[in-house]
């Protein structure tokens, strides 16, 4: 039989065993609760799509727009087999689902995993009023028990907080789960791994410089969780997720520490100052300014001028979810595509000896920033008990004072920058890295306002794309 889309549609419901009404579930008299499961994946898809989808669209049409967009719904496929192969200690039918499948599902309704062990039979799940627990059967493997809470609301009954707890249903968003952050292939950058320390460690040693690796490591050893510098790389990497036209920002967070200065209000606010007086420095001197650097720094100013507090404060942003103005992600959605085109054509181009040494490639700038980027918070310490301190100003923000500090020394490590793309052997004019760098951090500032990471454990990286089998009863 043809693979049946859960959609929450009616003619959909009505051929996966769902009836397409909010009391339709017999609850705990349920037989088998892969049907209520089946039931809730409905209800999450149609509104979902309800909520994302730009224009209206038929059931037969839904596939074109997942497909276009890159969103992935949830399938259903209908088998018949023979009771004679069923072991004796089986008395329900049950449902067959890939490891990596019902890992993304689950989270997908808002659960979380707690453990996540699928040899050994121990999973556990839980969030927004559902349970997902397991139990070993002799011959066949983990059977999962899955509680599904009653009543499930349908499409014209969901309210805010219902759907605050939905995810955007893409490939990119549910590997985020697993702790793999896609890297965006226009910028010719790999997947990396950060969903733990040791993932953490190994992708600094791998792409970035071993000594960088070290300095993350005495950190942790120290702060347990933390890896300042590194989270800069999921701005910096990932491509959009959100969809145009949709309010849907909730992604999983890909790493145990996923904030840092190009997420926080700190970054924001020391970057614009910084490059504020920076310009207004060679205006004086009647020195060239780039029209990319004056670009970003205007971008800013009406970002500022429409938006307020909501631009540049994290806090404040992050008080609406799946519910932020469309209007305002629409804006800084077009402007990450702009600053991500500004990249591709800079790749582009080839190096010809003078104005370049070889073609720009934006996996060094990256590594280079962050080679320098995990210093800042020792370095930021330093300069601020110093006697006297070197702390600069914080511009009247009421924070804990090595984050502006921090902020500052970003600003400071272009140079540094500069020096590293040389080692890599990307020699240039004078200012186009400095100019390539502000575009990065441009770009992750708009990244983080246009997404929410959500916190909760990662299932294990190696689990992605598994399809070892598990049960459902």
């Amino acid at each position: 039989m043809p693979r049946l889309q859960l959609d929450g549609s009616i003619e959909s419901m009505k051929t996966t065993y769902s009836e397409p009404s909010a009391n339709s579930s017999s609850g705990p008299n349920e037989l088998v609760s892969w049907v209520r499961f089946i039931e809730a994946l409905h209800v999450s898809s149609g509104e979902t799509m309800r909520k994302m989808m730009p224009v209206k669209l038929s059931s037969n049409e839904k596939h074109l727009w997942t497909r276009i967009e890159g969103f992935v719904l949830p399938d259903l496929k209908i088998q018949q087999h023979s009771w004679d192969f069923v072991p004796p200690e089986v008395v329900r039918p049950l449902a067959v689902v890939g490891i990596s499948d019902i890992a993304i599902l689950a989270r997908r309704l808002g659960m979380i995993w707690n453990q996540f062990d699928p040899s050994e039979g121990n999973m556990k799940a839980e969030g927004n009023g559902h349970m997902i627990s397991s139990t070993i059967v002799r011959s066949m493997g983990t059977v999962l028990q899955i509680g599904i809470k009653d009543p499930l609301r349908v499409s014209h009954e969901y309210k805010q907080e219902d759907i605050n707890e939905l995810y955007i249903p893409s490939n990119i968003a549910d590997k985020m789960g697993f702790g793999i952050l896609t890297g965006d292939s226009r910028l010719g950058l790999p997947d990396y791994k950060l969903g733990t320390e040791a993932e953490v460690l190994a992708t600094l040693r791998n792409h970035v410089d071993v000594q960088a690796a070290d300095t993350v490591k005495s950190i942790v050893e120290a702060n347990p969780g933390w890896t300042p510098g590194i989270s800069d790389i999921i701005g910096f990497a990932s491509p959009m997720i959100r969809v145009n036209g949709s309010s849907f920002v909730r992604v999983p967070q890909p790493a145990g520490f996923a904030i840092g200065l190009t997420h926080e209000e700190p970054g924001f606010v020391v970057f614009f100052n910084r490059l504020k007086d920076l310009l207004a420095e060679r205006d004086a001197k009647s020195q060239p300014v780039s029209v990319q650097t004056r670009s970003i720094l205007h971008q800013y100013e009406e970002l500022r001028e429409k938006y307020g507090n909501q631009w540049e404060d994290h806090r404040i942003c992050n008080q609406r979810l799946n519910d932020r103005d469309v209007a305002f992600m629409e804006d800084l959605h077009r402007r990450h595509d702009s600053a991500t085109e500004y990249f591709v054509n800079l790749s582009s181009q080839s190096g010809d000896g003078k104005w370049m040494s070889q073609p720009f490639n934006y996996a060094d700038l990256m590594y280079s920033h962050i080679k320098f980027a995990v210093n800042y918070f020792p370095d930021a310490v330093e300069r601020i008990n110093a006697s006297p301190s070197r702390a600069r100003n914080h511009y009247g923000l009421r924070v804990p004072g090595w984050l502006a500090e921090g902020a500052h020394i970003y600003f400071d490590n272009i140079p540094k920058v500069a020096k590293e793309m040389e080692a890599r052997g990307f020699r240039s004019v004078p200012k186009v890295i400095e100019e390539a760098w502000l575009t990065m951090m441009w770009k992750g500032f708009l990244w983080h306002r246009c997404h929410f990471m959500v916190e909760g454990a990662r299932v294990p990286s190696a689990h992605y794309g598994s399809k070892l089998p598990v049960y459902i009863g």
